[in-house]
């Protein structure tokens, strides 16, 4: 048998976790990565809360490690990086800032959607398990997460999905002129 080999739901949680921190640590690069191409202030703000928010829940996997005694590091989160860059094809191939935008709203809540996927796997597994502190660690962050992705929602609502629809009317009005 292999060292990283699952044989029982215990090794399977350390797999879920593990790729929950990893992409974790994905995430926070992706969002410092793209945060300079927000063109919407507001969007700008959301994403530097989702920064300080990932270093934060960085703080608290690494806890929910601790509980268990495990190490965080050993698995490589492809779900997430393959997200990342089709979300960074996507944002290069938008030409309208306010579009830009839209999209950036999209990749940033597809990668919270996966992590949301790998909370609510990971705290059924730790309820099984008997592990009810772990549990509560991971369901707070998991509830804190959809709390910021819902603030991401209300704003793709409210203006930037308007703002999109408009600007790039009138970029494809001026680009049909020339």
């Amino acid at each position: 048998m292999k060292e990283n080999d699952i044989i029982d739901l215990y090794d399977l949680l350390l797999e879920q976790m593990r790729d929950l921190f990893d992409g974790l640590n994905r995430k926070l690069s992706f969002l410092e990565q793209i945060d300079p191409f927000a063109d919407s202030s507001d969007l700008d703000e959301l994403i530097l809360a989702q920064i300080k928010q990932a270093n934060y829940h960085k703080e608290r996997l690494i806890h929910a490690f601790y509980l268990l005694d495990e190490d965080p590091t050993g698995e490589n989160c492809k779900g997430i990086r393959a997200l990342i860059g089709s979300s960074l094809e996507l944002a290069d191939r938008c030409k309208v800032p306010e579009v830009k935008d839209a999209s950036l709203i999209t990749s940033i809540q597809h990668i919270n959607h996966y992590e949301f996927a790998g909370y609510g796997t990971s705290i059924a597994y730790a309820k099984i398990l008997g592990r009810h502190d772990l549990a509560e660690v991971l369901l707070d962050i998991l509830r804190e997460s959809k709390e910021a992705d819902d603030g991401l929602s209300n704003l793709a609502e409210t203006a930037i999905n308007k703002n999109a629809t408009w600007n790039s009317i009138v970029a494809s009005v001026v680009h049909e002129e020339k």
